[in-house]
């Protein structure tokens, strides 16, 4: 007999479950999708080093989504409880008509049930057609030719839903009965008519309290520009604190402020029903303030993470042409006397034959004990760049001979550029000291090295790469005459090489094996007085997009739970105040209020509570989106446009989705109460 009263409760009442429903179901879907990543058709071909990068990013998915599922837990807790409270005169007439509060548990244990089963099965459904979606999207991510698709679906991931959602639904079981076993009949019963106390606040205090959150906002965003993203500076850790009490008093006192302003604008105050909308309004800020410091903050985390994960993806992918001009690079490390070993001979004793398979040109690197820092210290005027160059690397310069730069420009098929003895070039494709270099460039003819004076030929950057790698390779590098660097030891050895001839696939294939056995087999060499590293072109490109796909899938992962329950929670607060006003919508029907004049009315409120948050939002993003995208340079340059326009567009769907949701399912409750 229960069942059957949850049952018919549920198709009776769905209007009213809508926004909870398909909250219910858009959050399984997206569980779902994201947990069967590694199960997707597309896996079947992706390379061995593709495969690798997708079961990490699986991997830390997966942690994740406990953290994502406790969230959701919070958001269905959330919703229940408003689903609750709206049926409190419900809930009264049960217990006139001689219910027990253990019986109505169990309408209510069944309707949740049933609600899950149905969220949890459409959600299910949802979700394996969005991750066929996202399996499209993966290939495309690591620019994998799919030879065959095939429909997939994840048990794995099916079973990690049904066990996490059901033990969200059992705590909400549990959370129902104890909301229930609260209640009294007179509160059921009257439910609907305790209206929100208008409580307006001194409006001195308040535009005090609006004063000192702005200062202390800015204070805050000056904070987090000087410390960057240094998790350990303190400054840093300050102006989070400084952000979450700035927010929290913004909401606190903007409110009161608004309402007294408008209040001295009499055309505007006793235009229509301003009046009511500005009361109303301010009331819900009176005991909202907490929750919309955090929807704030949820939606600062929401714009922030997808701006930058899509800002990821195009830096890294922007330099990889300029930064893989050969097939491969090949690096040695002798590990009883550094460098010492000649990268030739590694690879004869690995058996790897490279003067058959390959053009190749050997690049010796050396360290001049000139301080690079003291060269460029001067046009450091940043307090990034200034922190740059302490970094070890500056404590000395490093150069090349002009021969062999010479031998790397034929391999790229460029011209050889000719150096007099009293020349250098300067060498540099590292974004984040562009400016710096340049601002060098333009001031400084030559440089002094052991004491005689070298010309900076053509006044110009070398902005090309000197071997194949999936991020800059040079931050601050001369190319000299060879006799200055006579004397000196080599610090570092480079084999760059084309693959030649018919067998050219078999060689490449061959030393990706040695690459890869090297990166995660290593016991395979451990006789080996050596290391060797390095990669081929498709490596760099796989390793600068697998990591750029993990960023990007976890940061739209998170980005779109932190948006769904943002929305979610504004979305079912203003359904729940709907309910505790209207006895107040009653009352303007009664004055005369006509329904358009209410219907604009609720839009003004929902629209204030919707768009407030979300204003504070952007501006707390667009300063940590400027501070991110200081150390996105160090991966390229790239269009950074592009990805804040991606994130307005989903922001619109859902957010002003679901605000359209909210008024017409606000509308609707009010207008059943005249109809």
């Amino acid at each position: 007999m229960y069942s059957r009263i949850a049952f018919n409760n549920v198709k009776k009442s769905f209007k009213d479950y809508t926004i909870y429903f398909l909250t219910l179901t858009f959050a399984v879907c997206i569980f779902y999708s994201f947990n069967s990543i590694d199960s997707q058709s597309v896996m079947a071909d992706m390379n061995s080093g593709q495969t690798e990068y997708v079961k990490i990013m699986a991997q830390l998915i997966s942690y994740i989504s406990i953290g994502v599922s406790v969230i959701l837990g919070g958001l269905i807790i959330y919703a229940t409880k408003f689903l609750i409270s709206k049926r409190k005169k419900e809930f009264g007439v049960y217990m006139i008509l001689g219910m027990g509060k253990r019986k109505m548990s169990r309408i209510l244990l069944f309707e949740t049930l049933y609600i899950g089963i149905i969220s949890l099965a459409a959600g299910l459904l949802l979700g394996m057609l969005f991750a066929q979606v996202l399996s499209i999207f993966t290939a495309k991510l690591f620019a994998v030719q799919m030879t065959q698709y095939s429909f997939s679906i994840s048990i794995s991931a099916i079973l990690k839903t049904i066990l996490y959602f059901g033990l969200i639904y059992l705590l909400v079981m549990i959370f129902n009965v104890i909301i229930v076993s609260k209640y009294k009949l007179i509160d059921l019963l009257h439910g609907d008519r305790k209206n929100e106390k208008i409580n307006i606040k001194n409006p001195y205090i308040a535009l005090f309290i609006l004063i000192a959150a702005l200062t202390i906002l800015g204070y805050a965003y000056y904070l987090v520009n000087l410390a960057g993203l240094n998790f350990d500076d303190s400054r840093f850790k300050l102006s989070i604190a400084l952000g979450i009490v700035g927010t929290a008093f913004f909401f606190y006192g903007i409110a009161s402020v608004t309402f007294s302003a408008l209040r001295k604008n009499k055309n505007l105050y006793l235009n229509g029903l301003n009046v009511f909308s500005v009361k109303q309004i301010s009331s819900k800020f009176n005991t909202n303030f907490i929750s919309m410091t955090i929807i704030c903050l949820m939606l600062f985390v929401t714009i922030g993470t997808l701006s930058t994960g899509l800002g990821v993806k195009n830096a890294s992918e922007s330099s990889l042409k300029n930064q893989t001009p050969f097939d491969a690079s090949v690096h040695v490390f002798d590990k009883n006397n550094g460098s010492k070993i000649s990268v030739l001979d590694a690879l004869g004793q690995l058996n790897y034959n490279v003067d058959d398979n390959a053009d190749y040109v050997v690049l010796r690197q050396y360290k001049h004990n000139m301080s690079s820092r003291d060269v460029l210290g001067k046009y450091a005027l940043s307090s990034e760049q200034k922190e740059m160059l302490n970094f070890k690397v500056f404590d000395t310069t490093d150069m090349i001979k002009i021969s062999e730069y010479n031998k790397l420009r034929k391999l790229k098929g460029e011209s050889s550029i000719d150096l007099k003895d009293n020349e250098i070039l300067v060498c540099s494709n590292y974004e984040p000291l562009k400016g710096l270099l340049e601002s060098f460039i333009k001031n400084e003819n030559s440089l002094q090295i052991d004491n005689k004076e070298f010309k900076i030929k053509d006044k110009k950057i070398e902005t090309g790469a000197i071997l194949t790698s999936p991020s800059s390779d040079t931050m601050f590098t001369l190319v000299v005459p060879d006799d200055l660097v006579n004397g000196i030891d080599k610090y570092d050895e480079v084999l760059n090489l084309n693959f030649i001839g018919d067998n050219k696939e078999n060689a490449k294939k061959e030393l990706t094996a040695i690459f890869n056995n090297f990166k995660f087999n290593e016991n395979e060499y451990k006789n080996l007085n050596f290391s060797l590293y390095g990669g081929t072109r498709e490596m760099a490109y796989d390793d600068s997009r697998g990591l750029s796909a993990i960023i990007l899938f976890v940061a739209v992962y998170m980005g779109i739970v932190f948006l769904l329950s943002s929305a979610a929670v504004l979305a079912l607060q203003q359904l729940s105040q709907c309910n505790d006003s209207i006895g107040r919508y009653r009352s303007l029907r009664k004055i005369g209020a006509t329904k358009s004049m209410i219907n604009k009315s609720i839009f003004k409120q929902v629209a204030v509570f919707f768009i407030l948050p979300l204003a504070l939002s952007i501006v707390h993003s667009y300063v940590g989106i400027t501070v991110v995208n200081k150390y996105l340079m160090v991966l390229g340059s790239s269009n950074k446009i592009q990805p804040i326009l991606m994130t307005a567009l989903m922001m619109l769907i859902v957010y002003g989705g679901y605000l359209y949701a909210t008024y017409v399912a606000y509308k609707n409750i009010v207008g059943n109460e005249y109809r």
